[in-house]
């Protein structure tokens, strides 16, 4: 029997993490092209019931129905193999990677490849591997990793700990087809966009390239879209306006062909791909390249389907982030969201007026704590010389004067800490009382939580004492209200309160302004930071943790108001 999420990560079934955190924020897309429903979303977690026999290394367990729906959907690979036209011009298949070049390993085939905490399959399981992934055998080789156990017939040490069974859901062998196929598809975990990201404008999913028929049969109005792209090409250099007069779905898609030709096709089942045959409007895609075939431009998604270019919207990337608090930067200080703020300084006469110079949307600077009132409006005195600022302008960050932390056990190594305000929108990370880092976040667009109604129901931050729970590289969530709307491999994601998470935000760059559905979004870049500070850390070559007592020790998150 597989592994499946411990019960405290199974509060709600809107939010499970393929790695059994929770989390179950509604997340909006940009202004200019939002959902006007996108609800609360669930991070996909394994299914419980329906774990999988680690021996044949079957789908992931069910601690998600969504999951489980998914799964049961995907196509059968033989028949994918078999109707799939010939690619256009095939890329060259990988070369061989010997396991003595890059050292002994164990390497997923599956979304979930999972680590349990001794040779045998278990619900308490330590973490997973995803697509693409792969981790160090612990000694070093095949030979002394293998370990004898029960329901698998070759359980692998790994390191730091655990072990993976080898099996339909990974292998030792780095030139297994399905591990070649997805070698160069890893998601890129050095970098805050694991994938490409687009929207969706109703864009289908293929499990194989599709003809030009199961193309019309697919897509309804194909022979409209595709005229409206010739005529946005013809239209070369038109600005926004002329485009949504030929087509307002087209606004914002890059119709370049990729110059790319059709990558080998790999015949990936249900362990790899998911069921899912649509993307709906406003739900997000991933992908890991795109190439140019049948007149056509197509993405490989995160999970190997195909899916056409014409049909998705690129999310610009924020180069926002936080500061860390070295260097001469410390706290106080003031962030600007929303608009550019004046600058102030005292004139000929003693009275404060604007410079004609403005502190950048989302820039920072540091405050001395010393304020001046002027007609009753507070003006704060930043570290620039002889510059204000006005104090209903700026977001100040101030430090806290006592720790969550206080009374907790040994205090011998630094001890780590989370501080959020929900009505700021910011977070400022702590080792004991020292503040080390801060930033804006985007709080949930109901505020705080309502006495008596759950956090979830009022897209409200839920406010306390909470620990990190699971941490995730990426994970999908999910619309509790709606499966057809999905954000695709969210990024950075760390569970602190049943389906509520700290997690990259790609699709916004509202920072500092009430923009999820309770989860703490981060910027990506801040995102991917505070991922590799926190405690517990995510083993090498893991993509998924369970927060559990070997883990060690786990950041605290204190959300207030």
């Amino acid at each position: 029997m597989a592994s499946s999420p411990p019960s405290f990560l199974l509060a709600a079934l809107t939010c499970a993490i393929a790695s059994g955190g929770a989390a179950a924020c509604s997340e909006e897309s940009p202004a200019e092209a939002a959902p006007a429903s996108l609800e609360a979303e669930a991070l996909r977690a394994p299914p419980e019931a329906d774990a999988p026999r680690v021996s044949s290394g079957a789908a992931a367990p069910r601690a998600a129905v969504v999951e489980a729906a998914h799964v049961t959907k995907a196509s059968d690979p033989a028949q994918a193999e078999a109707d799939a036209p010939p690619a256009a011009s095939a890329a060259a298949t990988p070369p061989p990677t010997s396991a003595a070049a890059e050292g002994a390993r164990i390497y997923s085939k599956a979304r979930f490849a999972w680590i349990s905490p001794g040779p045998y399959p278990t619900r308490g399981w330590s973490g997973y591997l995803g697509l693409g992934g792969s981790v160090a055998l612990r000694g070093g080789s095949l030979e002394s990793a293998r370990t004898p156990g029960e329901g698998c017939d070759a359980w692998y040490a790994i390191e730091p700990r655990g072990y993976v069974c080898a099996g339909a859901s990974a292998a030792v062998d780095p030139n297994d087809p399905v591990v070649a196929a997805l070698r160069p598809h890893a998601p890129r975990v050095d970098s805050p966009w694991p994938y490409d990201y687009a929207e969706s404008t109703g864009a289908p999913r293929y499990p194989q390239l599709p003809s030009a028929k199961e193309q019309r049969r697919s897509e309804w109005d194909l022979e409209e879209h595709l005229a409206n792209i010739a005529k946005v090409r013809a239209a070369e250099g038109a600005g926004e306006e002329a485009i949504r007069e030929i087509d307002e779905a087209l606004v914002g898609v890059d119709l370049k062909p990729a110059g790319v030709a059709a990558p080998a096709l790999f015949p990936f089942g249900g362990l790899v791909r998911e069921g899912r045959d649509r993307i709906v409007n406003g739900s997000t895609v991933a992908f890991t390249r795109a190439f140019d075939a049948q007149d056509r431009t197509w993405v490989v998604t995160s999970d190997q389907a195909y899916m056409p270019k014409d049909r998705l919207k690129p999310y610009p990337r924020s180069s926002f982030q936080g500061v860390w608090l070295k260097d001469g930067r410390s706290l106080p200080l003031a962030f600007f969201r929303k608009t550019d703020r004046p600058k102030y300084q005292r004139g000929a006469g003693g009275r404060f007026e604007p410079t004609g110079a403005s502190f950048a949307r989302l820039a920072s600077v540091g405050l001395t704590g010393r304020a001046e009132v002027e007609d009753g409006e507070r003006l704060l005195e930043t570290q620039e010389p002889g510059i204000y600022v006005r104090a209903d302008d700026a977001v100040v960050i101030e430090a806290a004067k006592s720790s969550p932390l206080d009374g907790d056990g040994d205090p011998s190594s630094p001890r780590k800490w989370i501080e959020v305000s929900v009505l700021g929108g910011w977070f400022v990370a702590y080792e004991e009382l020292t503040p080390v880092f801060a930033t804006l976040i985007s709080p949930g667009r109901g505020g705080v939580p309502r006495q008596g109604i759950p956090a979830i129901e009022t897209a409200a931050t839920p406010t306390g004492r909470f620990r990190i729970d699971g941490k995730f590289v990426t994970a999908t969530m999910v619309s509790s209200t709606n499966d057809k709307i999905v954000h695709s491999e969210v990024q950075f994601v760390q569970n602190f309160s049943g389906p509520h998470a700290l997690h990259g935000a790609y699709w916004h760059d509202a920072w500092g302004e009430p923009k999820s559905g309770g989860c703490v979004n981060l910027s990506p870049i801040d995102a991917k930071q505070m991922f590799a500070w926190t405690d517990p850390p995510v083993p090498e070559g893991w993509h998924g943790l369970r927060a559990s007592r070997d883990a060690g020790r786990s950041t605290v998150v204190l959300i207030h108001r």
